[in-house]
């Protein structure tokens, strides 16, 4: 009976907590396409406290709140990995493109390089990571910050997890896309007019989709995770 209770107050903290979006892409949904040919649209498969109440409480709720968020979105995407397990074998076995840890690295090595970019304001690196599309979108955010005089600086950028979790194998290799699981965590703060207008440091989960450009990847689409897991 006190573990029931127990649960069911975690799950009312998981209710409670609402995500912040920031980041690179503003943190929203950003729709792209494909460098020479237009994208397939697809998916992978505050309270207020009452007087008296402990601060220990709070402290105690948020964490657990988080953590069995996270939990459950790792659960949730490990399982999606395992309904694709079979159709990454059987691509990867008619085209090495489709290594699992390969493409892990290179999605680990454009997370960091677009994050700072987006942080640089660095068009000229962006447009070397970004579908066409995507980085039109991007660079009218941007030129909207500069704009208002905004920047959206990250630092202490981190990557916790990547997961891949639908793929798309064509007969034409220009077709081909991929989402992975994102978790990562920075220091997320937008500045205007140099001073500190916002700021958030939270683990966040995302995900990404590439597409392939040759042996290489581009960034095509992120969704956030109300949008795939709701």
């Amino acid at each position: 009976m006190f573990m029931k209770k127990v649960i069911i107050i975690l799950f009312i903290f998981i209710f409670m907590c609402q995500p912040v979006f920031a980041r690179a892409g503003g943190g929203s949904s950003s729709g792209g396409g494909s460098r020479g040919h237009s994208s397939h649209t697809s998916s992978p498969h505050t309270s207020s406290t009452r007087q008296g109440g402990s601060p220990i409480a709070g402290v105690l709720g948020a964490g657990g709140c988080l953590m069995m968020m996270l939990y459950w979105k790792r659960h949730k995407a490990k399982k999606m990995h395992q309904e694709i397990v079979d159709d990454i074998k059987t691509a990867y076995q008619q085209d090495t493109f489709w290594d699992e840890k390969v493409l892990k690295k290179k999605v680990e090595e454009q997370y960091f390089k677009i994050q700072k970019a987006w942080s640089k304001q660095d068009l000229t690196t962006l447009k070397l990571c970004l579908s066409d599309a995507l980085y039109e979108r991007w660079q009218l955010k941007m030129e909207w910050q500069q704009y208002q005089n905004q920047q959206n600086v990250l630092d202490n950028i981190q990557l916790f997890k990547v997961i891949l979790v639908d793929l798309y194998d064509d007969i034409d290799n220009h077709q081909d896309y991929f989402w992975v699981y994102i978790e990562g965590k920075m220091n997320d703060t937008m500045v205007q007019d140099e001073q500190i207008i916002e700021s958030h440091h939270d683990t966040f989960v995302e995900y990404w989709k590439f597409i392939r450009y040759g042996d290489d990847i581009l960034l095509d689409e992120i969704k956030q995770q109300d949008e795939v897991e709701s």
